[in-house]
């Protein structure tokens, strides 16, 4: 049976809505009643394509379920609870958020950020981390990645430093990350007094961050453009 059939079947199965609201996908949010049973009915769908993720074990296979079918399947969902109004833990629209980081959809999973940490959302209860910690770190992760395969991580590492080192707080290693990396594509541009101050901001956020060399080297290469 397809999902759109098992959809439609526990809508019957549910019967009529006791309340004086008539429930179809139009009304589906007109109100905390309605939205409470749309949710419910969208959280088994996504437990359901959760389950079809967790039998595939190519994850590029993953990768192109969630980003061809399943966003597009639930960001429908979340735009029309964004416009409603309505502010209650909403378990669909987190995994949501996953997927668009998990998918490298940045200005859209950022985006969408602001709006949960705006109404206190959680992340779903596997994650142990927050929101910002979330964010933080995965986008960190793929900017060394990209780095490491000679791939620019620009501009979405130097967006999120303000935040990173200022606005949330995070365990001082994040940001330290940030810098160090930063300090490196700076070092890369021959820009020696820019590097330099993200070496030794790193350092002072976490000691153990590894910049040393580099920071020496910099400033060797300063101390030399000066002559």
């Amino acid at each position: 049976m397809s999902l759109a059939l098992k959809h439609k079947q526990r809508v019957l199965e549910q019967g009529p809505v006791a309340t004086d609201e008539v429930y179809t996908p139009n009304t589906a949010l007109a109100g905390p009643a309605n939205a409470q049973k749309h949710l419910a009915l969208m959280s088994t769908a996504l437990a359901e394509d959760c389950a079809r993720l967790s039998d595939l074990n190519n994850m590029g296979e993953r990768q192109r379920l969630k980003r061809d079918e399943l966003l597009p399947k639930y960001l429908d969902y979340v735009q029309r609870y964004r416009e409603s109004g309505l502010n209650h833990p909403n378990p669909v629209l987190m995994q949501v958020l996953v997927w668009l980081f998990d998918t490298e959809q940045f200005e859209a999973g950022l985006e969408l950020a602001d709006f949960a940490l705006q109404q206190g959302q959680a992340m779903p209860e596997r994650f142990k981390r927050d929101i910002p910690t979330f964010i933080a770190d995965a986008l960190i992760d793929w900017a060394e990645a990209e780095y490491d395969a000679k791939r620019s991580p620009e501009p979405y590492l130097s967006q999120l430093l303000p935040r990173v080192d200022g606005e949330w707080q995070l365990f001082e290693r994040i940001p330290a990350r940030y810098h160090k990396l930063l300090g490196v594509l700076a070092m890369d541009q021959k820009q020696w007094a820019q590097a330099i101050t993200h070496f030794e901001r790193a350092t002072a956020l976490y000691p153990g961050i590894g910049v040393k060399t580099r920071h020496e080297e910099a400033t060797k290469a300063l101390r030399r453009q000066a002559n």
